[in-house]
């Protein structure tokens, strides 16, 4: 007998002990079961095509189980209440307002320090610190040698660490100077 699908309704309320029973065997869950059946009510509800449909409980029954596979694969990308307390047992590393407020009234200082420097020296420890130029470059660039843009460096390195009271300037060995 060939049924149209606005008669599907009809059957799924007729047989739907037998579709949940059957379903939840398959699923392993009756709840699952009865939702995937209700949602399918909810489907069909919205069929706006008569063509006919051959067996209307097998047709019902594969709109269930695919149902409830869209229902489980939803249900696996919603995170679980034990899933939102480890994320938020998550420590944040982000600086907060605080930290952000002294590193920069720490940097503000570090520039009013290196305006004390020479045009040279303040240049030299910039650029030796952004690495955007070797000493080699450096000293090309003032026609001076390494030797001295090394001393240039090692001046406002040291001229920095006083102002800003640090002990342990910038580097945990001593500065080596080149020879050259």
């Amino acid at each position: 007998m060939s049924a149209t699908r606005s008669s599907l309704k009809t059957s799924l309320a007729t047989h739907y002990t037998q579709l949940r029973d059957r379903l939840a065997s398959r699923l392993g869950s009756q709840d699952l079961a009865g939702e995937a059946l209700h949602e399918t009510w909810i489907k069909l509800s919205e069929l706006n095509d008569d063509a006919p449909v051959s067996d209307p409980d097998a047709y019902i029954y594969r709109a269930a189980i695919n149902m409830a596979v869209t229902m489980a694969a939803r249900h696996r990308r919603v995170l679980g209440s034990q899933d939102i307390e480890d994320i938020l047992k998550i420590a944040d590393d982000a600086p907060g307002p605080e930290r952000i407020a002294i590193a920069r009234s720490e940097l503000a200082h570090v520039w009013k320090v290196l305006g004390d420097l020479t045009p040279r020296q303040r240049h030299v420890f910039i650029e030796s610190f952004t690495g955007t130029m070797s000493h080699d470059e450096l000293a090309n660039h003032y026609g001076v040698s390494v030797r001295l843009i090394q001393m240039d460096l090692r001046s406002a390195i040291l001229h920095c660490a006083r102002r800003t009271r640090r002990k342990n300037p910038f580097a945990q060995r001593a500065s080596r100077v080149s020879t050259r």
